[in-house]
């Protein structure tokens, strides 16, 4: 791997960790990757560095390295929206197993807590997302780590007399 290439991929996990807490994997990530970033190692070397990056980034249960199609959004914005997306899913799963309620285009119920979690946390992503492409956020937090988005309104419509 080319110096570059590695330094522009662990300059966005650097990004992503400032806004998303991995607790302890942290200060490990942060540590390989700043061994990493020294010039003047041989492309073997930095490829063996991006690989045990790569390895531990995939222990976290929201990875900042993306598989697949690349997103379109910037590498700060991913991560702020990854952030929000944590808390709601932890949130969810932190309310413990309750009653499931009914899944609004099924009519099933949900199996457990962790798929009301995933299930919210996936429509958080779809809003921030869209929200960011539309310009109705600019994809920061507030200084209260909210992201000051408001939400949409259903219109109610009157009753006919």
């Amino acid at each position: 791997m080319e110096y570059n290439k590695l330094i522009e991929k662990t300059n966005n996990i650097i990004t992503w960790l400032d806004v998303n807490d991995v607790g302890s994997m942290d200060t490990v990530l942060r540590g390989l990757i700043t061994s990493a970033q020294v010039e003047g190692q041989t492309d073997k070397q930095y490829e063996q560095f991006w690989s045990s990056i790569r390895s531990l980034c995939g222990t976290l249960p929201n990875s900042p390295i993306r598989k697949g199609t690349q997103p379109t959004l910037p590498t700060e914005i991913l991560a702020v929206v990854d952030s929000v997306v944590n808390r709601v899913v932890n949130a969810f799963v932190g309310i413990g197993d309750t009653t499931m309620p009914m899944r609004n285009t099924s009519g099933e119920k949900f199996a457990d807590i962790q798929a009301v979690a995933d299930y919210f946390g996936n429509r958080v992503r779809r809003l921030l997302t869209d929200s960011y492409k539309n310009g109705l956020w600019n994809g920061e937090l507030t200084k209260d780590n909210i992201t000051g988005l408001t939400l949409p309104v259903k219109e109610v419509k009157e009753a006919s007399e």
